[in-house]
């Protein structure tokens, strides 16, 4: 009877397995979401893992997932929903039809198991690449299953581990800003359009369609395609750019050679000016006469002698200016006797000053 009670006591406290039915096709994608409850849990470790003989088996933590690996073909994408976080499956094949079971490593939480059936259809698993140019309008059409033709139509952008809605519609079109979304039915495929492209528009967009089973408490996303969109400079642009760097280039070049041929004509005019300045202080400058008196112990007589001041006697100004160039200036030196007599008489020489 103890027994008993313990395990309706169990049940009642983390309930019965939710259950859960997913479609995906080979080469696509699969977006799981896995309910977990209270948002009390967000911080909690959550896992992933396949059920094989009632085991769990090819087990991941959310806490040991390496967000760096683009290679894994099964990860855990971030948390966008309190309550819920969701796992995708990469190249779907049909190895990975099973069962699989995800929850919080947390006793009083139950978890959810998740039956996988893997089809083959040949609209699926196509990776497509689009190009475009910044302003440009860009349609990429996605074809589906014909037994998806009556389910929502999704569009994600994905960027490494993060997955957003772009664009989806309940009906047969739809518009989000730049965005556009056109459903033909008739021949299983939608369009999206976007308009006035960017460069941040550039990226991986996935198809897809939202699936419920009947009775099913989570909704589960099947992405059939990807189209790699590739947003460059259009040629006209590139053109343009690389002509104005030119131009830049040569108005900056010259710049620097009109700059350097008018600094080293400054540079010249100044040097010739100092040059000049020094020519007229060593040879322009006039001399004044000048008078000495030489006392001559050996004579009475006064001696009066005229002396030539030769000028400046570097090789360079004798080279520059002639001898007839300087003027002649007087020099009077006197001679003055240390015993005067009563007759005396003047002698006169001429002095040439040529050292």
């Amino acid at each position: 009877m103890k027994v008993l009670l313990l395990i309706l006591t169990l049940y009642l406290t983390s309930g019965p397995v939710d259950c859960a039915e997913v479609t995906g096709y080979t080469g696509g994608r699969v977006l799981i979401n896995c309910k977990y409850g209270h948002t009390r849990y967000m911080n909690h470790t959550k896992y992933f893992c396949k059920i094989s003989r009632g085991k769990c088996t090819d087990k991941i933590l959310s806490k040991t997932q390496n967000t760096s690996d683009h290679e894994r073909r099964v990860f855990f994408v971030n948390e966008t929903l309190a309550g819920i976080f969701s796992v995708l499956i990469k190249n779907v094949s049909l190895q990975d039809g099973g069962t699989y079971r995800c929850g919080v490593e947390d006793p009083a939480v139950k978890p959810t198991d998740v039956t996988l059936q893997v089809k083959e259809d040949p609209c699926c698993g196509k990776t497509l690449t689009q190009e475009a140019h910044p302003g440009d309008t860009v349609t990429f059409t996605c074809e589906y299953p014909q037994e998806s033709k009556y389910l929502s139509k999704y569009v994600y952008k994905a960027t490494d581990h993060n997955y957003s809605v772009v664009i989806y519609t309940l009906g047969l079109s739809t518009q989000n800003g730049r965005f556009s979304l056109f459903d033909y039915q008739e021949e299983n495929l939608f369009n999206v359009s976007i308009s006035d492209v960017t460069e941040e528009d550039g990226g991986v967009y996935l198809c897809g369609v939202q699936g419920r089973k009947q009775g099913d408490l989570n909704p589960y996303y099947s992405l059939f395609n990807e189209i790699q969109l590739q947003v460059t400079a259009s040629s006209i642009t590139t053109i343009i750019i690389v002509g104005v760097c030119v131009a830049l280039l040569l108005i900056g070049g010259s710049a620097l050679i009109v700059y350097k041929l008018t600094h080293k004509k400054t540079r010249d005019s100044a040097s010739s000016s100092s040059n000049r300045r020094n020519t007229v202080n060593s040879d322009d400058v006039p001399h004044t006469p000048f008078y000495e008196e030489i006392p001559d112990t050996r004579a009475t007589s006064t001696v009066y002698a005229t002396t030539q001041d030769p000028g400046p006697h570097t090789a360079a100004n004798r080279s520059a200016h002639p001898p007839t160039a300087p003027p002649v200036k007087d020099i009077y030196p006197m001679a003055q006797l240390s015993h005067p007599a009563a007759e005396s008489s003047a002698e006169y020489a001429t002095v040439d000053l040529t050292t």
